[in-house]
């Protein structure tokens, strides 16, 4: 009977939960996005800054892009591997962060205000600076008893009226940029982000976000545009996934470089055992002593699949969208990405539907 049993689970394609986590964890990463946003105003003037509050107020504003990249915020979430050439799916809200609309409206209005003070204060600094020239043009000319110009350094003369021009010019264009403020639709002004993001795998040592950003950088291959696809396909720089790393097979039919080909195994059923490697937490529970380290958490499908979303016990926390959601035959059935408010054992999944679409 026993030896009989083995046999069966053996033509299943049924693994334990230690063989699953021991052949697939490699292929599960930390991922860091370090981001920041880019205000394009409609005179062509840019701004910056880092976040919004709680409350709803625009947080490190700034003229200085140096400024906003240094006090960038930073984010975890979990990708996994899904070819050989470096892709990774994870989730959209990991890849590229997004702002409530009505909040940042309301922002826009304040920033064009900013924005008209600023164009104030430069342009008293250029006259003041105009007029401190003019001043000076004194000092190298020499004059009679009656106030007449018998002579002056001519070459120290041109300079001053070279740089008297360009600030005349620049005062012209802070001028230009004022009318356009004045005038500005806030329709108008685009706000992008801008997104530095790397990688960890699992049993790295990492001491600070350049372990991330310089030694395995990434860009954001995809992102999908559908409200009901929290989903994104973020690419290593090099093209290349690292020879000792799991890449992922999706369950069912689909593009043959991301899917198996089973169309039996993509069939998901209340209250099956299901299975996620990531990172809860990000760093927080990832860094140890021997570097960071991936964990697997296991649970059921608590409610019949509406090809929306799936839902499941597997118990989350923030660090873990974007990780994969495994069948006992290793396949991956769903992205995680999103929780219960209020619960950590009811969190969803985005199907392989949804998944389907996003990677034709």
């Amino acid at each position: 009977m026993l030896i009989m049993t083995v046999i069966m689970l053996a033509s299943c394609g049924k693994k334990s939960a230690d063989e699953i986590f021991e052949e697939q964890k490699g292929g599960v990463v930390l991922v860091l996005n370090k981001f920041y946003y880019e205000v394009e105003m409609p005179g062509g003037q840019k701004l910056f800054f880092t976040g919004i509050d709680q409350n709803g107020n625009m947080q490190g504003f700034t003229t200085n892009e140096r400024e906003a990249r240094n006090n960038a915020q930073m984010l975890n979430g979990t990708g996994f591997f899904v070819s050989d050439d470096g892709k990774i799916m994870t989730n959209r809200h990991v890849a590229v962060t997004e702002l409530n609309s009505q909040q940042l409206r309301a922002n826009l209005s304040n920033i064009v205000g900013a924005s008209l003070m600023q164009c104030a204060i430069q342009a008293r600094q250029i006259k003041s600076r105009y007029n401190m020239l003019e001043a000076q043009k004194s000092q190298f000319m020499e004059y009679d008893f009656f106030g007449n110009i018998l002579s002056g350094d001519e070459a120290k003369l041109r300079q001053i009226i070279a740089e008297q021009q360009k600030l005349q010019q620049l005062y012209e264009k802070v001028a230009e940029t004022a009318r356009y403020l004045q005038n500005a639709n806030i329709s108008n002004i685009k706000v992008n982000t801008v997104c530095n993001i790397g990688i960890s795998y699992d049993g790295e040592k990492v001491k600070s976000p350049s372990d991330f950003l310089d030694k395995n950088p990434c860009h954001i291959l995809k992102v999908s545009d559908k409200e009901n696809a929290d989903l994104a396909l973020l690419q290593l720089d090099s093209k290349k996934t690292p020879d000792k790393a799991y890449v992922f097979k999706f369950a069912g039919e689909g593009n043959k470089h991301y899917f198996n080909g089973k169309s039996s195994e993509s069939k998901v059923k209340i209250d099956q055992q299901l299975y996620m490697i990531g990172y809860n937490a990000g760093l927080a529970l990832a860094n140890t002593q021997k570097g960071i380290s991936v964990q697997m958490t296991s649970g059921r499908v608590t409610q019949t699949p509406d090809g929306e979303r799936l839902t499941y016990s597997i118990p989350t926390v923030q660090g873990s969208s974007g990780s994969p959601i495994i069948d006992d035959k290793g396949n991956v059935v769903a992205v995680n990405f999103a929780k219960l408010a209020g619960s950590d054992n009811f969190n969803f999944g985005i199907p392989l539907e949804r998944i389907e679409e996003f990677l034709k």
